[in-house]
């Protein structure tokens, strides 16, 4: 599926490029990185925004500092008013895996208001983007193809012979090292920590290490600290399409449209396991036909790639009803290559294996998930790739207190969106406990990442802004409303 990353890249370059903006503002006088004007763009894609970059060096090896140097890649998107403050916006992004400078041109309007009074800093973390990646075509396919676990045991050993570095160096608390040498370099005092997803643990992380450092703290989407990557997965989604069918029933129009029962859905899938099938899909970019496998780990992969956000959450009853009704799944999966197009270049797969095979993965045997595994839509399909591939990974060394809950009075906003796949508001809620100076926002109808929203986007501002929770306004959440379903590939009914 990553093949379709490119293909979109042509289809995006229709709609719009990012303008380079030349304002020139003095950095903080204690700055020692020379910025200079860049263009930060969205891997597999046009789309770009201009910022500063540097670069800083750092051991690699944290224990050898005058071994082996790799370049820290750095961005500023500097504040645009006249009266800056003096903290400014330290983004850390998500995945494991993704590059903060690469989702810049992406979410940059949410910070439109906040750049006015300060600097928006992207820091890509160890391992990603520009700050030596470490990639791994073969595994990144095998985690989205059906292929036998020894071949992804395989696939992970090739990588590595190929790597231009040492994984077990690629951990979040190395990186964290890494962001306040930057942060110290640059010349800030102290910053505001915004983290969406993995990047909410390496908040929490950060706020942890360097409390001082720390004035107020937003997560987006909380990952708690005691939680391994991966063990709730299945069980989450299977919560959050649960909730989609709700509404739908609960919708009129939508029941008697498409009011598909759950228990069909499962029995579809089910009967994919028993059989091997072909499937001939249209090109959502090129129309040119693919061949591809079916099967319901593919089918599996795009109900989850269509549950992330309210927009195509609204596309699921039409899909799931069409797909059991015709037993046709090609539209389904057509639809969820568009959403995959969208992430694949941008994550480093060879970071999120160091990051999970130290961090995560040793914690596998002992934790208890809500959901069981062996009863939803997933199964133990994504903890068995996780697995396979750790079993060869080289592993770094994670704190014994690693997963202890932060405990902290830190000014700490919590953002989560109500039918999140993948992190829901129980996450967050479980986080705010340990946070004694925190408000927990969710957003009604809405999936993973919701800091874009307009309501959320201004309390964060304001959060920031004033430097307490006090200052958060949240009347707005009423009007926050899942999208409308889809009645036709068209959209919604008018």
């Amino acid at each position: 599926m990553r093949s379709f990353v490119k293909r979109l890249g042509h289809w995006m370059s229709a709609i719009g490029a990012s303008l380079w903006l030349p304002v020139v503002v003095a950095q903080p006088d204690a700055s020692t990185i020379d910025l200079q004007l860049c263009e930060l763009r969205v891997p597999g894609t046009v789309l770009t925004a201009s910022a500063r970059c540097g670069t800083l060096e750092v051991p690699e090896n944290p224990a050898e500092p005058d071994g082996r140097q790799i370049a820290l890649h750095i961005a500023v998107a500097q504040a645009t008013g006249s009266d800056i403050a003096p903290d400014p916006v330290f983004f850390f992004a998500g995945g494991p895996g993704q590059a903060a400078g690469d989702t810049w041109p992406m979410i940059s309007s949410t910070f439109n208001q906040l750049r006015k009074s300060r600097d928006i800093v992207l820091i890509d973390q160890r391992g990603t983007g520009r700050s030596n990646a470490l990639r791994c075509e073969a595994v990144e396919a095998s985690f989205e193809d059906e292929v036998p676990l020894s071949l992804i045991r395989s696939h992970a050993e090739a990588c590595l012979q190929g790597l231009s570095g040492d994984p077990r160096f690629y951990t979040s608390t190395i990186a964290m090292t890494d962001i306040d040498r930057a942060r110290a370099a640059l010349g800030y005092d102290q910053i505001n920590v915004v983290g969406g997803s993995y990047g909410s643990r390496t908040a929490q992380l950060y706020t942890r290490m360097y409390p001082e450092r720390v004035r107020t703290m937003t997560i987006d989407s909380v990952v708690p600290m005691d939680l391994p990557l991966g063990t709730e997965h299945a069980g989450n989604l299977d919560q959050s399409i649960r909730a989609v069918f709700a509404a739908c029933h609960a919708d009129t129009r939508c029941e008697a449209l498409f009011g598909a029962e759950l228990d069909q859905l499962w029995n579809a899938i089910e009967a994919l396991r028993q059989v091997d099938g072909r499937l001939a899909i249209a090109d959502p970019v090129t129309g040119e036909t693919v061949d591809t496998p079916l099967s319901a780990d593919l089918v599996v992969l795009a109900l989850r790639m269509l549950s992330y956000s309210s927009d195509t959450q609204a596309l699921l009853p039409m899909l799931v009803s069409e797909a059991i009704r015709d037993n046709d799944f090609s539209r389904l999966t057509q639809q969820a290559m568009m959403v995959a197009a969208e992430l694949g270049e941008m994550i480093s797969s060879g970071m999120e294996l160091s990051v999970m095979c130290a961090e995560d993965y040793p914690r596998f045997a002992d934790y208890e998930p809500v959901v069981s595994a062996r009863d939803t839509l997933m199964g133990d399909a994504f903890m068995e790739r996780v697995i396979a591939a750790c079993e060869v990974w080289p592993k770094g060394e994670a704190p014994a207190d690693f997963g202890e809950p932060l405990t902290r009075d830190t000014p700490t906003l919590l953002l989560s969106g109500a039918r999140d796949p993948v992190t829901p508001p129980r996450y967050a809620d479980a986080v705010a406990l340990g946070l004694m100076n925190s408000r927990h926002l969710i957003a009604n109808g809405q999936g993973h990442s919701v800091m874009g929203i307009p309501c959320l986007r201004e309390a964060m501002t304001d959060f920031i802004v004033a430097g307490t929770v006090s200052a958060i306004d949240d009347s707005c959440l009423e009007t926050i409303q899942a999208a409308p379903f889809f009645e036709t590939l068209t959209g919604p009914a008018p």
